[in-house]
C-alpha cells in the first residue's frame, strides 16, 4: 500500500498552516500592527508550531492504538517494544513501593498471575487496552532530539533521529534543534528580532521533518503489524 498520511500528519499541517498564514497577515507593510507587535505575534507562532509538534506525536500514537483495538490486532501484531515497556510501567510502581519498603508479601500480591498484568506477554491474545498512550509518551512529550528518540524507540524504530537525516539525505535534525533552540529562547524572552522569512524557513523545516516522521512511522508498522493497521 502507498503511504498516505496519519490523521495527526494531517491535522498538524492545518493548524501549521494557519499559524503561517497569520504570520504573513502581520508582515504585509499595510499592517496597523507596530513592529514590536509584529515581533509577539512571530514568537508566538514558533512557541505554537512546538506545542502543534507535542500534538502530533501524541496524537499519531492515539490513533496507532486505536486502529490497533478497533481492527482487532493481536498482541504478536504489536511492535514488542511497545509490550516490553508496558510491562514495565505495569510493575515500577510496585518495584519502588517494595524498594522503599521492603514489603515482599505486598509486592507478590501485587503482581499476582492473576491480576492479568503479563497478558500481554500472550502473542494469540487481542489488543485491547493492554498499552496506553502514556506508557509511550510517558514524561517524553517535548520534541526535544533526545525525547524523540525515547519515545519512538519505545515504538520499536531505533535511533529515529539518524533515520530523518538518511531519509532527508541532509542534516534535516541540525535544522530542527535550531527551532528548538530559539523556542527557547523565546520562553525565556532573550530571543532576536525575527523576519516573516525565519518565520518561513522554520516552519517548511519543521513540516519536513513532521513529514519524515510520518513516513518511517508508516512504513515501520506496515513492517511489523500489516499496513491495514494505518489506515482509519
Amino acid at each position: 500500500m502507498a503511504y498516505s498520511k496519519s490523521l495527526a500528519r494531517v491535522d498538524f499541517e492545518q493548524e501549521a498552516l494557519k499559524l503561517l498564514r497569520l504570520a504573513k497577515e502581520v508582515s504585509f507593510k499595510k499592517s496597523p500592527l507596530s513592529y514590536e507587535h509584529k515581533q509577539l505575534v512571530y514568537q508566538s507562532c514558533i512557541f505554537l508550531l512546538c506545542a502543534r509538534i507535542e500534538d502530533y506525536t501524541k496524537s499519531v500514537i492515539e490513533w496507532i492504538l486505536y486502529n490497533y483495538r478497533y481492527k482487532s490486532a493481536r498482541l504478536s501484531q504489536i511492535p514488542e517494544n511497545a509490550r516490553v515497556k508496558a510491562l514495565v510501567e505495569y510493575q515500577n510502581t510496585h518495584f519502588r513501593n517494595y524498594f522503599n519498603q521492603g514489603d515482599e508479601r505486598k509486592l507478590i500480591q501485587n503482581l499476582s498471575l492473576s491480576k492479568g498484568t503479563y497478558q500481554i506477554i500472550n502473542d494469540d491474545d487481542n489488543f485491547t487496552n493492554q498499552i496506553k498512550v502514556v506508557h509511550i509518551l510517558g514524561t517524553n512529550k517535548y520534541p526535544s532530539l533526545k525525547n524523540l528518540k525515547l519515545v519512538f524507540n519505545r515504538l520499536g524504530i531505533e535511533d529515529i533521529v539518524k533515520q530523518i537525516n538518511t531519509f532527508a539525505r541532509k542534516d534535516l535534525m541540525t535544522a530542527f534543534d535550531s527551532f528548538l533552540s530559539l523556542r527557547e529562547s523565546i520562553a525565556h524572552q532573550s530571543t532576536s528580532n525575527l523576519t516573516i522569512n525565519d518565520i518561513k524557513r522554520h516552519f517548511d523545516n519543521v513540516c519536513i521533518y513532521i513529514n519524515h516522521i510520518d513516513r518511517i512511522l508508516y512504513k515501520h508498522i506496515c513492517k511489523t503489524s500489516t499496513s491495514k493497521f494505518w489506515t482509519s
